[in-house]
């Protein structure tokens, strides 16, 4: 038994090290490829409302005599691939009109069988709009940023 011998020190002390690299060197690569996964996503969703906040601008323009609502992006630098308009009147009725394909520095006219005269004269109307622009990439998003609520309708 007092023959036996273990492994030297030295030997113990190198072992040990080389693990230590090796399980650095793993632990590095995976957290390497889940900060650039996160940084990209962070990237693109800043971007985003990036352009729904400086990018995307229009009016609506309200034409109460002839029941029609002018989408006006003449200003936007983006294009405007929908915009989803709520109309309620006084007496609780709500009316849903889409609009798609606004070119940015276009216009786009509106036909709504909600008399907007009524509209405007009810206390708790108006006009809920919500706006989606469609990036280069082809994929679109929803502006919450340029979401317009209870916009009031003067005739």
């Amino acid at each position: 038994m007092k023959n036996k011998k273990g492994i030297s020190p030295l030997i113990a002390t190198v072992l040990l090290i080389g693990f230590t690299v090796a399980l650095a060197a793993v632990i590095m690569t995976w957290g390497l490829d889940y900060i650039k996964k996160i940084t990209k996503g962070t990237e693109e969703t800043t971007e985003e409302q990036l352009k729904c906040a400086k990018d995307l601008e229009f009016d609506l323009i309200i034409d109460c005599a002839n029941n029609k609502i002018e989408v006006d992006a003449l200003r936007s630098k983006v294009d405007i691939a929908e915009i989803l308009l709520r109309i309620k009147d006084g007496a609780g009725n709500t009316e849903i009109v889409n609009a798609t394909d606004i070119p940015m520095t276009g216009t786009k006219i509106l036909d709504v069988t909600t008399d907007l005269t009524t509209v405007s004269t009810a206390s708790g109307s108006g006009i809920d709009v919500l706006a989606s622009i469609k990036l280069r990439s082809g994929k679109i998003i929803p502006c919450s940023q340029a979401a317009r609520q209870n916009t009031p309708i003067i005739c």
